[in-house]
């Protein structure tokens, strides 16, 4: 059964490489017939990959840079009003390896006979983002759990201070790593058919940029549905993200000494109004993770003299928890 996919992608800046690798490889692929790329005020010269691919490549300009969650919307919607059949998102800097939208298709179409179509999804595998799957860390472990704070929940500290010891290397029970259930996931990497995208919407634009895929997808699971990554099907990331582990040793030290102040200011306020309002399921489990995450965060802030980053942290933390979204003026995209 064929099963034509649309790919969308955002870009901004000049990141010609990066997307001439992205569209090359996925157009090798006979499954994917179409690729829409929204550009953010982009300066780079996308009309050529227009003229390299005649009739395959479309490109929507935006004025200005709107952020990710108005960019996905945009291309999610024209993806839809062209009658697109499955809808791929993948970030600008994502590029597959060979075979990734064919065995994600494999594993999509297995789920969907469970699930039906509009609550079944798949994700592509990047080991730099799911890096503690990619180590071999038990799910229970690697995937964050409920009325966590940024991450942090206080039953997962004995297992993450065990295995920072030196002697500890996580092992894999086998060398294929199976599927794994997530919560929620990201844009890049993410097939779905379209009356999944049809249900659960388009992307808050509030949130501007950070956490909007992990509200977006959530909506999968909320209402009913499964989203598993599938590690067979690997993804390139042609550049490492600026909060990534591999960067810095905790997530601590990625908001305090990683990034722009821009991209700290909106994923902290964005990743707090999540944990709050999305991912709480007990307000005293919430409050004590809460609670723990600064001690350590004040304590490594101190440590490391990054105490004017750690004032932008609590500020954006406590605009995250009171709802104040949308573009802050301080920080423009």
């Amino acid at each position: 059964m064929t099963q034509l996919t649309t790919l969308v992608t955002l870009t901004y800046g000049d990141r010609f490489n990066y997307l001439h690798t992205l569209v090359s490889r996925s157009l090798e692929s006979p499954l994917i017939d179409r690729v829409i790329i929204v550009s953010n005020a982009s300066v780079a010269p996308l009309e050529n990959l227009r003229t390299t691919w005649p009739g395959q490549v479309d490109v929507i300009y935006l004025e200005n840079n709107t952020g990710s969650a108005k960019g996905y919307s945009v291309g999610i919607k024209a993806a839809l009003d062209a009658g697109a059949e499955y809808i791929w998102l993948m970030d600008d800097d994502n590029a597959p390896t060979h075979n990734a939208i064919a065995t994600l298709h494999t594993c999509l179409r297995q789920l969907e006979e469970i699930d039906g179509s509009d609550k079944s999804a798949v994700l592509g595998f990047r080991p730099t983002h799911q890096a503690d799957i990619a180590a071999g860390v038990p799910g229970r472990f690697a995937i964050q759990r409920r009325s966590s704070f940024f991450g942090f929940h206080i039953a997962q500290l004995p297992y993450k201070l065990w295995r920072r010891r030196p002697w500890v290397h996580p092992q894999r029970k086998q060398d294929k790593i199976p599927m794994v259930q997530l919560p929620f996931a990201t844009y890049g990497g993410l097939l779905a058919h379209r009356s999944l995208y049809q249900r659960i919407g388009l992307p808050l634009d509030a949130l501007m940029l950070y956490a909007d895929d992990s509200e977006y997808t959530w909506r999968i699971t909320a209402g009913g549905g499964r989203i598993f990554l599938v590690p067979d099907a690997l993804l390139d990331d042609l550049e490492d993200s600026w909060n990534i582990k591999a960067r810095t040793s905790n997530i601590y030290e990625s908001f305090l000494l990683g990034g722009s102040d821009l991209r700290a200011y909106y994923g902290a306020r964005n990743q707090a109004w999540f944990d709050k309002n999305i991912w709480a399921s007990s307000s005293v489990l919430y409050s004590l993770n809460r609670w723990m995450f600064f001690r350590l965060l004040r304590l490594i802030a101190k440590r490391r003299g990054a105490e004017q980053r750690l004032n932008l942290i609590e500020k954006a933390i406590q605009d995250g928890e009171a709802g104040v979204l949308g573009l802050n003026r301080s920080y423009p995209l």
